[in-house]
């Protein structure tokens, strides 16, 4: 039986994250220093950015990338999914999504223990190339909303946003 851990990144899981980069996304493919780099300094951008992994026997097999957008105490704040990278190895087995719905839950809780201004939700979006219909179809499946807005913005590629809410729940306040 396999056993499978998804837990936030640490310094050395970064070179593991770069291997996963320079395999899957075309940027860095066949360039792992580069690859090493861009991690390493998302990395260090901890708390804005945010990294998580998922492991299975001891062995990092995918990791995610968030990003927090409009300051640490925003009254609707916005989490999106910069990046997420599984080895192909290991491609197919839900990891993807668990690793994804896992991270939501820790950086809801991250957020409520850091922010007291929060009014009713916190939101998490992805942007997707418009005419990646596989990738849509997987996000979908976590960005419950569907897709809430799209884009022109890298190059000429058109994008779609996929979005989902989730609620925060405060004790009313008693300012007398």
């Amino acid at each position: 039986m396999t056993e499978r851990i998804i837990r936030r990144a640490q310094e050395n899981d970064l070179p593991h994250i770069a291997r996963i980069n320079a395999e899957v996304f075309l940027g860095d493919r066949d360039h792992p220093e580069s690859a090493k780099g861009w991690s390493d300094c998302w990395f260090r951008a901890f708390p804005l950015y945010q990294y998580f992994v998922a492991e299975e026997d001891e062995v990092v097999v995918g990791y995610a990338g968030w990003q927090a957008h409009g300051g640490f105490h925003r009254a609707e704040p916005v989490i999106e999914l910069d990046q997420i990278g599984i080895c192909k190895s290991a491609q197919g087995k839900g990891i993807g999504q668990e690793l994804m719905r896992s991270n939501m839950r820790a950086l809801v809780d991250w957020t409520k223990e850091s922010n007291d201004r929060i009014e009713s939700h916190v939101s998490f979006v992805v942007w997707v190339y418009a005419f990646n219909f596989n990738a849509i179809n997987a996000y979908a499946q976590v960005f419950g909303e569907g897709i809430q807005g799209s884009r022109t913005q890298f190059g000429n590629r058109a994008e779609v946003m996929l979005r989902s809410r989730f609620p925060v729940i405060r004790p009313v306040r008693n300012d007398h």
